[in-house]
């Protein structure tokens, strides 16, 4: 336990249930900067082109409860831009569209925007020249002055989420899960924040109660499942280490598809490349 190594993980898409599609496809696509790659029934892919990927899926669920204002599964989310003209010209379309950013934060290394989509949840977009986070303070960071700089681009080019903070009831369940089952490494402890990292993936976990965290993810809006893409071989030496493990998990018959659920219901999936 704990030395499992599913290699490096990266976070490629992350699946959303929504109330009202057509407006977090507004905000996601004309604000943020996805391409709408396609509309499937309820479904709609968002991410972006050249080459193609999925980054977002909305799925439409008009019966899911909202639990406006309430705790989430999913505290925040985090899209990594690979320059400062893809920052700005997210601050110069939230500003085009007149919608609020809630906070805009740089360090020495970093710089990020907050924003709240139409349905509550949080959406960090930042730029770090390198993999490591800064350690000093955080602060207020002009969103004028960045927007000026904006080349008015209307897609995001070569991101990615990089993070995702989540709630949870019981931290040291949940960390269990994620450095015992997927090998994640806790990087940092910080109050009641723990962050655990791989590759180009960080989690962070907070201790909570109350809201979502406890109702099943098909019975309310909020984050859905998170999918990550990995080798032939991690994928068998993954089906592996659950079954010696004991682990309820579901894997197709081809054996490309592998779903567990985590200790707060969210559901996480590896596919193969």
């Amino acid at each position: 336990m704990g030395k499992f190594n599913l290699g490096d993980l990266a976070l490629k898409t992350i699946a959303v249930r929504v109330k009202d599609r057509d407006l977090m496809i507004h905000f996601y696509r004309d604000i943020i900067g996805f391409h709408l790659l396609r509309e499937e029934n309820e479904l709609a892919i968002l991410g972006y082109k050249e080459p193609m990927t999925e980054l977002l899926w909305l799925e439409e669920s008009p019966r899911a409860i909202d639990h406006q204002g309430e705790i989430k599964k999913m505290q925040r989310f985090s899209l990594a831009v690979p320059n400062e003209e893809e920052l700005a010209n997210v601050a110069f379309r939230a500003q085009e569209n007149e919608y609020p950013v809630e906070d805009a934060l740089k360090t020495d290394k970093e710089k990020g925007l907050l924003l709240v989509d139409p349905e509550g949840n949080e959406i960090e977009v930042f730029y770090a020249p390198d993999e490591k986070s800064s350690t000093k303070e955080a602060n207020s960071m002009d969103v004028d002055a960045l927007a000026a700089e904006a080349t008015e681009k209307k897609k995001i080019h070569q991101s990615y989420f990089g993070r995702v903070h989540l709630n949870v009831n019981d931290v040291e369940k949940q960390e269990a899960f994620l450095s015992d089952i997927l090998g994640l490494k806790v990087q940092e402890e910080n109050g009641k924040l723990r962050i655990l990292n791989r590759g180009d993936f960080h989690v962070g976990l907070t201790q909570a109660s109350g809201g979502t965290i406890d109702k099943p993810t098909d019975e309310v809006l909020g984050l859905d499942f998170l999918q990550f893409i990995v080798s032939k071989d991690d994928l068998l030496a993954l089906i592996d280490h659950l079954n010696e493990n004991g682990k309820d998990f579901f894997v197709d018959k081809k054996q490309s598809l592998i779903t567990i659920y985590d200790s707060v219901g969210i559901e996480w999936w590896f596919v193969l490349k």
